[in-house]
């Protein structure tokens, strides 16, 4: 017990504030609440769509509208897991919001055995279900985003100058290649053009940001819920889109004594936009 104390953070003391906290609605209140900051946290840093899109915190009040250019198309996500609608005119772009939330419960004779390591296990599973499903949003909007010359089509495994390409198209309208985001299968092949050509992060960057390496002027990142067969080269956030935020991270209780539960429901709603497809390049592995 004491080793898992150790790695959780817990001492006598916060055992006892805790068994307080969990015995009574006022206390589970404020426990929720004191779980907002570290998922907010680590959706900020770990977060691989929040990285591709501008999140905008918006003030109360305040409708998520960005100028585009005309020039361009623009995309955004009407509703979960819906094919994004794509934007051809008018000079500004009305971002409509989404609800995205998750329900982590525990036990309650987990609670009465003082395992209270178990409400940090909850607040990851919150933080993880949260990414995954802002980043299938993000992911989805982006893939529909891709201009068709900006798709680029390889057999075999992907090569430094399938990359090359890529920022190139993208550079073309006077933009810098920022992000370069595959899935495991594919940093496979990156890893095989060894070390010498481009820079790894180190293993503590991989773990806190999710954050690979760099190769010419683009970060790496690696996400599961990329495509396996695809390789996604951005522009900088700013200059790809937004996720305006309305509410942000909201964590109220939710216990379900029927099943014998202590729970919370967390919350957040925001939206999501591509609002420069030129931004924006593919390259498709076969």
């Amino acid at each position: 017990m004491n080793n898992i104390r150790n790695v959780y953070g817990i001492d006598e003391q916060n055992e006892e504030y805790l068994a307080a906290a969990m015995d009574t609605p006022e206390g589970r209140v404020a426990l929720a609440q004191a779980m907002v900051e570290p998922i907010k946290t680590s959706l900020m840093y770990q977060g691989v769509g929040r990285k591709l899109l501008m999140v905008d915190e918006l003030p109360q009040g305040a409708l998520p509208r960005y100028e585009r250019d005309i020039a361009v198309k623009s995309y955004v996500m009407s509703k979960r897991g819906a094919v994004p609608t794509s934007i051809v005119e008018a000079e500004e772009l009305l971002v409509p919001v989404l609800e995205i939330a998750c329900n982590p419960t525990v036990k309650l004779n987990e609670i009465r055995a003082r395992r209270f390591y178990i409400v940090d296990r909850a607040q990851v599973r919150a933080k993880d279900s949260l990414q995954r499903q802002e980043d299938a949003e993000v992911f989805r909007t982006i893939n529909a985003a891709v201009p068709s010359g900006h798709n680029i089509n390889v057999t075999g495994s992907l090569q430094p100058e399938n990359i090359n390409l890529a920022l190139s198209l993208i550079e073309e309208h006077e933009l810098i290649g920022a992000k370069i985001v595959v899935h495991p299968q594919r940093y496979k092949d990156i890893r095989t053009w060894g070390k010498e050509f481009y820079d790894e992060a180190t293993t503590r960057d991989i773990l806190m940001t999710g954050l690979f390496g760099h190769l010419y002027s683009a970060d790496i990142h690696v996400s599961t819920i990329v495509p396996k067969n695809a390789v996604y080269v951005l522009a900088p956030a700013a200059f790809v889109g937004a996720m305006p935020v309305r509410q942000d991270i909201t964590v109220l209780p939710a216990d379900d004594p029927r099943r014998l539960r202590l729970g919370w429901v967390i919350f957040e709603e925001l939206g999501f936009a591509v609002i420069n497809d030129y931004a924006t390049c593919r390259v498709t592995v076969s």
